[in-house]
């Protein structure tokens, strides 16, 4: 994990984000480091309601909607504002459980 693709990441939830609300992201935002067995293994964003989660070792990410639903899920290498908007998977859903302990 280099800064560059964690700022690239940053850019493109923001841009996710912007696209769906139609509001403009504040200048900070919610992040948080994630801990598996006292090991650091990724770090979750969250936004106007929107989480991204995204798994270090994995290199995957999952965009989480404001009511829980799974928007996307794919690699941290392709992930773009556009890519959601065209791959997006609103069929899958979880629930709050599920997704606090991914």
């Amino acid at each position: 994990m280099s800064a560059t693709q964690v700022d690239a990441i940053r850019k493109s939830f923001r841009e996710t984000v912007r696209r769906r609300t139609g509001m403009d992201a504040p200048s900070t935002m919610l992040e948080t480091t994630l801990i598996r067995n006292g090991s650091y293994c990724g770090r979750r964003f969250s936004l106007h309601g929107y989480s991204l989660i995204w798994f270090i070792d994995e290199q995957q990410i999952k965009l989480y909607a404001q009511d829980g639903s799974l928007l996307h899920a794919g690699n941290a290498h392709d992930f773009s504002a556009a890519a959601v908007e065209v791959r997006a998977v609103p069929e899958l859903s979880v629930d709050a459980t599920t997704r606090r302990a991914a």
